[in-house]
């Protein structure tokens, strides 16, 4: 089977104010996992960047079922899902240690050019037995704003950088959560359009629809760098 199952726990510096853990730990922790199984699969950072290629995430939503405790050993799996077009998929589940779901989470990957930024075509397929499963059966919303009003905004530093010189995808969680004021997450979903570099100001907007939070990002010049859903 292509999955991999870690053993992860959550410290005091994943806590918010109110001790809840926060939605950037999560994704940190999906992040992780995702990572450590490209490298194990023969696609990680360094084997596509001999070529210039990185990966990026395109979607992502995941869902807390239980209240995530710290110090608590948590088991943490993932698989990848047959890729369509350029896009590859991949899921995450998060067990304790009584096998009792606690979360889980679906991911939509692409790769792009180093250099250029540009999608690209590749022939990129795992080989192995996929898992025939899906965490949601609704898949990934669409996350679409109708007429949010400006909340704030975040101007881009070297400290929201990774390796692969763009805002990590986790840095977004906490940048959606100092606009919020809050962690404590039940379902989290992000649409991302673009990539945010170092120095651009991203103008923060919201909106409230069904009880679910709408938070838009853009440049100055209209340009929407992510769409994200928090209830």
């Amino acid at each position: 089977m292509l999955e991999l199952k870690e053993k992860i726990s959550f410290n005091r510096s994943d806590l918010d104010e109110n001790g809840n853990v926060k939605a950037s730990s999560i994704m940190y922790h999906f992040q992780e996992i995702a990572s450590h199984h490209a490298d194990s699969l023969g696609y990680g950072y360094d084997g596509l960047i001999r070529d210039d290629r990185i990966w990026v995430l395109s979607k992502l939503k995941f869902k807390i079922y239980d209240k995530l405790i710290s110090e608590k050993e948590y088991i943490l799996s993932t698989y990848p899902r047959p890729k369509k077009g350029l896009t590859f998929f991949r899921d995450y589940y998060l067990h304790d240690g009584e096998g009792i779901l606690t979360a889980a989470g679906m991911s939509h990957w692409c790769i792009i050019n180093f250099r250029t930024r540009k999608l690209e075509k590749t022939d990129i397929n795992f080989d192995g037995e996929y898992i025939d499963h899906v965490p949601f059966e609704e898949g990934i919303e669409k996350i679409k704003a109708v007429d949010p009003v400006k909340a704030g905004s975040h101007v881009v530093t070297e400290a929201d950088l990774d390796v692969n010189r763009h805002v990590n995808n986790c840095r977004y969680a906490d940048i959606i959560s100092g606009v919020l004021g809050k962690n404590n997450y039940g379902s989290f979903i992000m649409n991302f359009s673009k990539e945010a570099m170092l120095g651009d100001e991203i103008l923060l907007y919201t909106e409230v629809q069904n009880k679910e939070t709408i938070i838009v990002g853009k440049l100055k010049d209209g340009t929407v760098i992510f769409q994200a859903g928090v209830k």
